[in-house]
């Protein structure tokens, strides 16, 4: 469980009991569904005469007791019935067993002296009106990963409170009624816990270009908020939140307004998911057919089925695409849907088809330049007789620049070029894609100046920040010029963030050292950080009447 026996206890001081828990949702909707049950007597739990069963229109008297031959979403004991449990429920589970109707009236689930029974189910829901009696000693075992959700019920015993009064979750003895005998918790504790929070739904998404985040979310009970883990138990707080393709759980754990010691015993799961979206991409550029005033294109995608706006989409294999007989003037959108129902779109824009193909732009390759530095052109070469016209989108978008076959942007990101006929004015089917990237220069900082003795070590520390690679350097001309350092006799630690000279002789007093901080791969140099000189002292003897005094003098 989340916390320690002491937390929990510390949390019986504040009772609020049924007036916070009245106001809460339960973890089951209340909303009839065909199969559920619930009790319109008192008797044996498998008396069927007891229970009426949902059959997706009406309540209608039940010929078998819930569990009995089919998995149940809910079953309500309500009305003032006692309930008493004499058999197991393991062959079919139980979704929710809510305890308590609301009405008022004390409804019970009685567990007789000596029982030893099993609740396949996963919430246990006691609500306000609600009573889980044991009659003496009895053991009421769950599965691992059941939940009790408590909104103001009771769990007593009619007679001696003792250690033999157990609810079992798995193998681990959850509780006893007096919290003894090796158990987590007592009843009280359970009884003056927070229920869990709500979930307020599983997410799932299909990644989108750049990826989007998804963060959990999570009602709690009044006057409680809430925090959220990476496991069902342990752990500390954590942001719910999730931008990789691919699922991720997080955990929910109610926490009282006033006192954040007074928490739930359970935590409520949330999972979120980003589906891995297709890829489609143009392999073949619109080509005109004359004769029909038609065109068509290729496409070319990861895996999935493709659909058009326009025309007939025809597999070729190797997930090749072709989509013909698109009327000429019409703009299309081709759409692949994969598998997991998750689509892309590719605008098309029509070719003129009054025009001779124009082949888009060879792209003079992708750049990159360092912070502070010029921002390099980007170039693109084209047929005679044409021209560049360069856009920030693949299709439509804003003109940047016109008739030039170099373009320098104001900053990174991807930019296209249009090829043109200056002639007739028509333009490729297509744009040319090329990258523009800007990386961060790294930067050094050295510490002070070293004074040792000669024959001692020395050394120099620093520090950096966006660098994933390091190189010491020396000067022995008062920094006109520096070499790079290698490990040995001499040096250690050259390539890391700490220098070590060892056994420093006199003759290396002033030189001077630096650390480049270098980024692999960038198109920054490496940065050099201010120098740091190393001062070496001797060791001086003074002479008195014979007598020789050693004094260290750095």
């Amino acid at each position: 469980m989340p916390h320690n026996k002491n937390d929990i206890r510390t949390g019986i001081l504040i009772r609020l009991g049924a007036l916070v828990f009245l106001g809460l949702l339960p973890f089951c909707s209340w909303s009839q569904q065909a199969g559920d049950y619930r009790s319109i007597g008192s008797g044996n739990w498998n008396n069927p005469t007891i229970w009426q069963r949902y059959n997706g229109t009406s309540w209608t008297a039940a010929i078998a007791y819930p569990g009995q031959n089919a998995n149940v979403g809910e079953v309500l004991i309500g009305n003032g019935n006692t309930v008493t449990l004499n058999v197991d429920i393991t062959s079919y589970a139980i979704t929710d067993l809510v305890i308590g109707d609301r009405s008022g009236g004390d409804d019970i689930l009685l567990l007789p002296n000596n029982g030893d029974f099993t609740l396949d189910l996963q919430h246990l829901i006691i609500e306000a009106d609600g009573i889980l009696e044991w009659v003496k000693n009895a053991d009421l075992r769950l599965p691992e990963g059941a939940i009790i959700a408590n909104y103001g019920g009771t769990i007593s015993t009619s007679k001696n409170c003792n250690a033999s009064q157990v609810i079992y979750i798995g193998t681990q003895k959850f509780s006893t009624c007096n919290g003894n005998g090796g158990a987590d918790y007592s009843f009280e504790e359970i009884e003056s816990a927070l229920p869990p929070p709500q979930s307020d739904g599983d997410q799932t998404e299909c990644a989108q270009s750049p990826i989007q985040t998804l963060t959990a979310s999570a009602t709690p009970p009044a006057n409680a908020y809430v925090e959220w883990f990476a496991n069902s138990e342990g752990g500390s707080a954590i942001s719910p939140t999730w931008s990789t393709v691919g699922t991720v759980t997080y955990y929910a754990e109610s926490v009282d307004d006033i006192d954040s010691n007074r928490r739930s015993l359970f935590r409520t799961a949330v999972q979120l998911t980003i589906l891995p979206g297709p890829t489609i991409s143009m392999s073949q550029a619109p080509s005109c057919n004359f004769i029909t005033d038609t065109y068509a294109f290729e496409v070319t995608v990861s895996s999935g089925m493709v659909t058009s706006t326009a025309g007939t989409a025809t597999s070729l294999g190797a997930n090749r695409w072709r989509i013909s007989n698109v009327p000429g003037g019409t703009n299309v959108v081709a759409t692949v849907t994969a598998a997991n129902s998750c689509a892309r779109n590719l605008p098309v824009s029509s070719p003129n088809c009054f025009c001779p193909v124009v082949n888009a732009p060879v792209s003079g390759g992708d750049q990159a330049y360092c912070s502070g530095d010029p921002v390099p052109p980007l170039t693109a070469t084209v047929n005679a007789g044409e021209t560049v016209d360069w856009y920030s989108s693949a299709s439509g978008g804003t003109l940047l620049l016109s008739g030039a076959g170099s373009y320098t942007p104001a900053g990174p990101g991807t930019y296209y070029a249009e090829a043109r006929n200056t002639v007739t004015g028509c333009t490729s089917s297509s744009r040319t894609a090329i990258a523009l990237s800007r990386d961060d220069r790294p930067t050094a900082t050295i510490g002070p100046d070293q004074v040792v003795f000669a024959g001692t070590a020395a050394a120099f520390t620093a520090t950096a920040t966006g660098a994933n690679a390091y190189q010491w350097q020396r000067s022995t001309d008062g920094g006109a010029t520096f070499t790079d350092l290698a490990n040995g006799s001499e040096y250690s630690g050259v390539q890391t963030l700490g220098l070590t000279i060892n056994q420093v002789p006199l003759s290396k007093n002033g030189y001077q050292y630096r650390l480049l901080a270098i980024k692999l791969p960038s198109s920054c140099p490496p940065t050099a950080s201010e120098p740091a000189t190393l001062r070496v002292r001797v060791r001086s003897v003074l002479i008195n009447r014979n007598v020789r005094f050693s004094v260290d003098r750095p």
